[in-house]
């Protein structure tokens, strides 16, 4: 009877190490807006990158920016894809948040964004842009840091420039209506602007900003990044992979980018494609660190080191 029950019990021990169990996926809830620089997640959920590391991701749509980081501290998204400046600002009030990802850097020698001036206006410099009306997507956002800091350098006080906000899509038809003087935008928006005809565009603005900073950002919660140490790294993976995906499969990677970046086709095809990368460094966001600091949009001075996680 007892050899029975240690046969009994060897069998046991021996299915249990022959079956081992396999761990859960872990579900990761990514939040983002709608534009073009977080193409490496799309491309990474629908090809199936993250799956294959282990992650469970769910892409939340985000209408605003700005939500972001309430979101990440709340719990309801993970990870959250954001602007630089949104990230800076939310860690500068005292939110424990990390950058995990750089997701896009600024080249300036593509068409991603783009000062117009109103078709037949006189405005042919920063010089000529004081007292005038300039529209921007979001006050304090990207584009209107950038703005504000290319007037600077220029020699001219922002403070003497008037800024609306103004949607995107809507940029087009104010400057066009001459509500507007001036303005900034973005994507596929440029080149709709440029064939309507409903703006000129001021060359000296994109050729004069620099590259190499990031243009999005992808943000956790220290905690939960701390905790969470390996899912993070397949999540960079994935991305990477993704980016890779897309140098060699464009057409692909293009549809992939038109289920979240929803744009009819014609403007999905005249969308610059965006200089994805999977890593972050401190150098992506010293850009943003000085010129929202020389704009007084920050209470102190951040250390980076301390702002990333590694």
């Amino acid at each position: 009877m007892q050899r029975r029950t240690f046969l009994s019990t060897g069998v046991a021990l021996a299915a249990s190490t022959a079956m081992p169990a396999f761990a859960a996926p872990t579900k990761i809830v990514v939040g983002y807006t709608a534009v073009p620089d977080f193409a490496g997640a799309f491309i990474a959920k629908e090809q199936g990158f993250f799956a294959k590391r282990g992650l469970d991701v769910e892409l939340q749509a985000i209408t605003l920016t700005s939500n972001i980081p309430a979101a990440l501290v709340s719990d309801s998204i993970q990870i959250g894809g954001t602007t630089p400046p949104v990230f800076l600002q939310a860690a500068d009030s005292g939110l424990d948040l990390l950058g995990v990802v750089s997701g896009s850097l600024h080249d300036p020698k593509s068409n991603e964004i783009a000062v117009f001036t109103r078709s037949g206006s006189s405005i042919k410099s920063a010089q000529d842009m004081v007292g005038k009306k300039f529209a921007v997507p979001g006050l304090n956002g990207t584009l209107h840091v950038l703005v504000r800091r290319w007037l600077t350098a220029k020699g001219v006080d922002h403070k003497r420039v008037s800024f609306i906000e103004v949607p995107m899509p809507q940029i087009a038809d104010v400057l066009k209506g001459g509500s507007v003087d001036a303005a900034v935008t973005a994507g596929p928006f440029v080149g709709r602007i440029r064939n309507t005809g409903a703006g000129e565009v001021l060359p000296s603005f994109a050729a004069e900003i620099p590259g190499g900073f990031a243009g999005v950002v992808y943000v956790a919660s220290r905690q939960w990044a701390t905790a969470h140490g390996p899912a993070l790294k397949a999540f960079r993976d994935g991305i990477a992979e993704a980016i890779q995906f897309a140098q060699a499969n464009k057409a692909a990677a293009y549809a992939d980018l038109g289920k979240y970046f929803k744009v009819p086709p014609p403007v999905l095809n005249a969308t610059p494609w965006p200089n994805l990368v999977s890593d972050i460094k401190d150098e992506h966001l010293r850009f943003w660190v000085e010129t929202m600091s020389e704009q007084a949009m920050l209470k102190k001075q951040p250390m980076l080191g301390s702002l990333i996680a590694r």
